[in-house]
């Protein structure tokens, strides 16, 4: 009697086996879906990390630059969302990475793919001179939308601005940085320090 063809098989079995459990335990990995019913095939256009994005405006000057630790696009409206992202933005006619520069922080991002409007949700911090101050104003809010062309920020949600020792809080935000208007909308309360 053969023992040898007998003991693989029994191992085959085994190594089956053990495979099942390890499906059934929760530990098989997942296909990526966005999207109730989606294929995962067709979940993104790309997948990046680590990245480094420039968006460049129609006179070949860089409009915004994005790290983040993740960025994907999807193939059926080319929006493009990224994870733990941090934008830089230099306002027209100032120099790239200069002292005007605007950076914002956030969670996560979607920016359309043809530029205009991006929004950011999750931790949002946005930090830098507006045009004409020498007091850096920063923000945090938990939504924030940012349309570098124009550069207006904005927010329906809780706000607080702090600029020098000055502090603002309430709900909603109107802001552009190229006027130095800012507004915000309702439930407004100031701690501001007389120079």
């Amino acid at each position: 009697m053969r023992i040898w063809p007998l003991l693989f098989l029994l191992l085959l079995l085994a190594a089956g086996g053990a495979a099942v459990w390890y499906m059934r335990s929760g530990h098989a990995p997942q296909a990526r879906q966005d999207n109730a019913g989606e294929s995962p095939e067709v979940a993104y256009a790309y997948e990046a990390h680590d990245v480094v994005l420039r968006q460049m405006g129609p006179d070949g000057r860089q409009a915004y630059q994005v790290e983040a630790r993740s960025i994907t696009q999807r193939p059926d409206n080319g929006r493009i969302s990224a994870q733990t992202l941090t934008l830089y933005h230099d306002p027209p006619g100032t120099e790239i990475g200069g002292p005007n520069r605007w950076t914002l922080t956030a969670d996560s991002g979607d920016l359309p793919a043809e530029g205009g409007v991006i929004t950011l949700a999750g931790h949002v911090r946005a930090h830098g001179l507006l045009v004409g101050s020498s007091a850096e104003m920063t923000l945090a809010t938990d939504h924030l939308r940012y349309d570098p062309s124009t550069q207006e920020l904005s927010s329906d949600d809780e706000v607080r601005l702090t600029w020098g020792d000055n502090v603002e809080t309430g709900r909603g935000l109107r802001a552009n940085i190229r006027t130095s208007e800012v507004q915000i909308e309702s439930d407004v309360h100031a701690t501001l320090v007389p120079r």
